[in-house]
Order: structure tokens, then C-alpha cells, then sequence
């Protein structure tokens, strides 16, 4: 208990003063002022945002979108061209295995059979050319009259020529152009050159 006396104006407290806890906040974790008439603002992403974000992804997508052609035309190139040197490697090596009185390119499972083999090999010292179709797998098929027509199944269409004493006497320069797809039109296919020496 204590009394608070007037005198002369002045204040005059006896007793001893209670000792009063505060309760007013930490100044390390101070508590913001309760303000109902200013609520808390919770930011966002305006609409224009959000869609100038979405022209960004779809622009990237695009041009994503846009490679997958050009790789996949890449991709069936590069198959092409490993094919076409395949069939190549196999004519100049049956080429090179023959006597000039054997015969070139055999074809299907019995190739003891001479139905089976494509045409005789002529000899390197005579000016010669031929055709023969393939498989998509590379393997000789049938020789073919009319390259510009090969029956169905045929993929790629080899056009062999020999021609002797090129560059020099004693050899001859043996060319295969490798053709494909067959079935189109010669101005739209694929084509492929390989050039060897061989003696004659």
C-alpha cells in the first residue's frame, strides 16, 4: 500500500512502490500494431506477366518442336548413306574375289543355283555397265532392265560401269552409283558415288 499526499503542489508519495512487470514487446521481436483499417497486401503475378511468361515457353517450345524434323531427316540420311556404302563394299568385293569367268551378285538363299545370280561378270578389259536391285537390308535382289522402274521391294538400285585402261593402261576405274528410294522418281532419289581402281 502506499498514498499519494498533495502539498503545496507537489506530489508526495510514502510507502514503498509495487514492483510492476512490463509487458510491452522485445525490441528484437517486435509486434507490428494491429491496423484493421490497412490490411496486409499478399503480392502476386499480374495477368501481363503471366502472359508475356506463357509467349517465352511457347516461343521455346516452337523452336524445339522445329528440330525434330530436320534431326529425324538427318537420322534417315546418315542410314541411307551407310546402306548405300554397304552395297558398294560388297560389289567391288565380288569384283575383286571373280575370275573373269565367274558370275557377279548372287542372289537369294541357293546360290549354287545359277537362276540365283544376277548376270556374268564381263572382264575388266571391256567397257561394261549393269544394274541390280537391293533389299532394305542391302542384299541383291534382281538385275533390273529398266532402273528407272525396279519391281516392288526393290529399295536401293546400284548402277555398275567398268571402264578399262583408266586412269592408265592395266586398270580400270569401276564405278557404282547407288540409288535410292527406288520406287521414286530418279530426279527425287538419293544418290551416292563410289569409285575404285581395279586391275584388269
Amino acid at each position: 500500500m502506499h498514498r499519494i499526499f498533495r502539498m503545496n503542489g507537489m506530489l508526495e508519495t510514502r510507502g514503498e512502490l509495487p514492483c510492476l512487470t512490463s509487458h510491452s514487446p522485445s525490441p528484437k521481436n517486435p509486434v507490428p500494431p494491429e491496423n484493421p483499417g490497412n490490411p496486409v497486401k499478399i503480392s502476386a503475378f499480374s495477368l501481363i506477366e503471366v502472359v508475356l511468361a506463357l509467349a517465352v515457353i511457347a516461343f521455346a517450345i516452337t523452336g524445339i518442336m522445329g528440330l525434330f524434323p530436320v534431326a529425324l531427316k538427318s537420322a534417315q540420311e546418315s542410314q541411307r548413306e551407310t546402306r548405300a556404302t554397304f552395297i558398294a563394299q560388297q560389289i567391288f568385293n565380288d569384283l575383286k574375289a571373280s575370275p573373269s569367268t565367274n558370275l557377279l551378285i548372287a542372289t537369294g538363299a541357293n546360290v549354287v543355283d545359277q537362276g540365283n545370280f544376277v548376270t556374268p561378270r564381263p572382264s575388266l578389259v571391256d567397257a561394261w555397265s549393269n544394274s541390280v536391285g537391293f533389299d532394305q537390308s542391302g542384299m541383291p535382289m534382281q538385275p533390273l532392265a529398266n532402273p528407272a522402274s525396279p519391281q516392288p521391294g526393290v529399295i536401293f538400285v546400284a548402277n555398275i560401269s567398268s571402264t578399262p585402261n583408266t586412269p592408265t593402261s592395266g586398270l580400270a576405274r569401276v564405278q557404282v552409283d547407288v540409288e535410292t528410294p527406288a520406287q521414286a522418281a530418279a530426279t527425287n532419289r538419293s544418290k551416292y558415288t563410289f569409285v575404285t581402281l581395279m586391275r584388269q
